[in-house]
């Protein structure tokens, strides 16, 4: 009896350790671009963020001659905006997108950002988003943060060369 207790206590243990972990399922590969929405490219820009119901945020790539790609701009240099969440219109969650196809992105210095244009429903709502510069599926630069008023986050740069 005891060795049957010792034998489903082992079973029990194994299995809350190999429960459903994201960080279980990488294998120490590069994180998988299933989970971002939108078109992949060379380079992409995504926002990722919470609260959709009730705070817009944009978001704002600056190409290597100055053109900004943007909600109210949505193409430039190669470059398109394919993905735009505003409020609660978000029928592919609160994402944003900016991508080039391979070879097409000017070499040089992007800027990026985050605008938080606006509450939608609750005046001074906040939100959390995960902003991430991606090559072909590889993740190069992430920056994460908070937003609760208008304005925009700092202004971060990527070098890309072709």
């Amino acid at each position: 009896m005891k060795r049957n207790y010792l034998m489903l206590a082992m079973l029990l243990f194994s299995v809350s350790f190999t429960s459903c972990n994201k960080d279980d399922d990488s294998d120490g590969e590069e994180e998988t671009m299933d989970e971002l929405v939108g078109q992949d490219g060379n380079p992409r820009f995504n926002l990722q963020f919470t609260n959709a119901a009730n705070v817009d945020l944009d978001l704002y790539v600056q190409t290597p001659s100055g053109a900004i790609i943007y909600y109210g701009n949505q193409t430039a240099d190669a470059g398109t905006l394919d993905v735009d969440c505003l409020c609660e219109e978000c029928p592919q969650g609160p994402n944003e997108n900016i991508f080039w196809e391979n070879g097409t992105a000017p070499s040089g210095t992007y800027k990026f950002w985050v605008d938080y244009f606006g509450a939608c429903e609750e005046d001074g709502a906040s939100s959390n988003f995960t902003l991430r510069v991606v090559r072909n599926g590889v993740v190069l630069q992430t920056k994460t943060g908070t937003m609760n008023s208008e304005g925009t986050t700092e202004q971060w740069t990527f070098e890309h060369e072709n």
